[in-house]
């Protein structure tokens, strides 16, 4: 991720609240003499993880001198000019969480060591300054997501912006298990800043941002072991004859995407899809690994590239109208799987069998499996991809329907197993599941057979399942 710029107030706020470098006075030879140096001792400590930080670069502002620190942490920085200094401290893991170019202050005394522990600050500042007033404090297991939303096109901050974050909640306690899809819904300040605290820290994340009538794509992140992430949004607000960006079907605008697909030894990969969710049409790579996506909705968006015998890509990119974004992206190549331990009740390992099985032997119902989720943008676009479904839109949602003999009729809906419905199966995003299967009546499973039901079944698997 590239990296940001502080928050103006988060930074304030933290800053104010991290603890000093140890100081020494300054003697007077460095009144005297602009010439006079001392040095840096220094250990940099990373309070979301509670550890040592190795490999930070630590830089003396309007100097070249640099440190890097080493595996306990610590650094050295000789020959710096004495008086007030500011250090800079980088580090590629901090860049995500918005703490990139972090400045500390330091007086150096000239023919001295000064001693200084630049720390991180601790996730309870974070929560202190951003979450004093949200309904969900974080605790042990949560984390905070916070950023700004943009205009696509001017690039200025939009205030008064909305954001939408969602994630699957399973709770395995209850049998069945309970499905939920927990919403944080916030605006941006006048600043044009959105801080969502509480979120899970293990779990995908589903992100959008909306200005007006026009939203961002739906952004898939994860929060990470250090628990506090930053992402920056955007949103285009430009009206353009024939955008779709509010209404079901696909998504349109006047962006281009013009990409290049290699392999890691550089060489381009021929046939990879490269799509957008939502918008109107993927491509295919060329001899020269080279793609080019246009009409494309302007703002946040990703950006799926798939190609078998390759790792899957997914990348953010941010889209502007009558313009065109570059991105040059490495496909892995998938030769043999690593040795995977499955631990799993008996319950569950038959029915892992019994799908695997039904995915060997194949039937006349369709059956997609995560390879073919991966790029489609909803529940209801995955049903849309069955000929033998009827699918209506309702209030808050959709209904699902298959034919028996002259009249439609509603399938009785299993999730992982588990009696459930269409409603409960609309929480999850396709990219949760493992597979989908539909079968009419005459072909249903004999597990999922029930005496009342004259219906078929869809069973969905979702990568919840344990």
């Amino acid at each position: 991720m590239v990296a940001h710029r502080w928050i103006p107030l988060l930074i304030a706020l933290l800053f104010a609240r991290a603890p000093a470098a140890a100081q020494q006075p300054a003697p007077d030879s460095t009144r005297r003499g602009a010439s006079a140096v001392g040095s840096i001792r220094g250990e940099v400590f990373d309070s979301l993880i509670g550890a040592r930080l190795e490999g930070a670069q630590v830089r003396v502002q309007g100097t070249s001198l640099f440190a890097t620190s080493d595996r306990q942490g610590r650094f050295r920085l000789d020959s710096v000019p004495a008086g007030r200094r500011v250090l800079v401290l980088d580090h590629p893991a901090l860049d995500s969480t918005g703490l990139s170019d972090l400045p500390w202050s330091v007086e150096v005394a000239a023919g001295r060591a000064t001693q200084a522990v630049l720390a991180v600050p601790s996730l309870r500042t974070f929560a202190a300054t951003a979450c004093a007033a949200s309904p969900a404090p974080v605790g042990s297991d949560s984390g905070i997501v916070f950023g700004s939303v943009r205009d696509a096109e001017r690039g200025v901050r939009l205030a008064g912006a909305r954001v939408v974050m969602s994630w699957v909640a399973v709770e395995r306690t209850r049998r069945p298990p309970r499905v939920r899809r927990p919403v944080r819904d916030v605006l941006t300040d006048s600043l044009g800043n959105y801080y969502v605290c509480g979120v899970p820290g293990s779990v995908w994340l589903s992100v959008q941002a909306a200005a007006g009538t026009f939203a961002s794509g739906e952004v898939q992140l994860e929060v990470g072991e250090r628990r506090v992430l930053r992402y920056d949004l955007s949103v285009s607000s430009e009206a353009l004859p024939g955008a779709a960006d509010t209404v079901p079907g696909p998504r349109r605008g006047l962006a281009m995407l013009v990409g290049t697909v290699r392999r890691a030894d550089g060489s381009p990969v021929e046939g990879a899809l490269a799509s957008v969710p939502g918008a109107p049409a993927d491509a295919l790579a060329d001899t020269a690994g080279r793609f080019v996506l246009t009409d494309l909705p302007s703002g946040s968006q990703m950006l799926f590239v798939r190609r078998i015998g390759y790792g899957f890509s997914v990348t953010p990119v941010e889209l502007r109208n009558r313009d065109t974004t570059r991105v040059s992206l490495v496909l892995r190549v998938v030769t043999i799987l690593d040795a995977i331990r499955v631990t799993a009740t008996r319950w569950v390992r038959a029915e892992i069998d019994e799908l695997e099985r039904r995915l060997r032997n194949g039937s006349s119902s369709r059956v997609v499996t995560a390879d073919d989720l991966r790029a489609v943008y909803s529940m209801r676009t995955v049903f849309h991809g069955f000929p033998s479904l009827v699918v209506r839109t309702r209030p808050g949602g959709f209904s699902v329907q298959m034919p028996r003999g002259a009249r439609l009729c509603s399938p009785t809906v299993w999730v992982d197993g588990w009696r459930s419905d269409l409603a409960v199966l609309d929480l999850y995003r396709p990219g949760d599941l493992l597979a989908l299967e539909v079968y009419p009546p005459m072909e249903v499973p004999m597990r999922y057979i029930e005496s009342w039901s004259t219906c078929g079944v869809v069973l969905a698997w979702t990568r919840y399942l344990q």
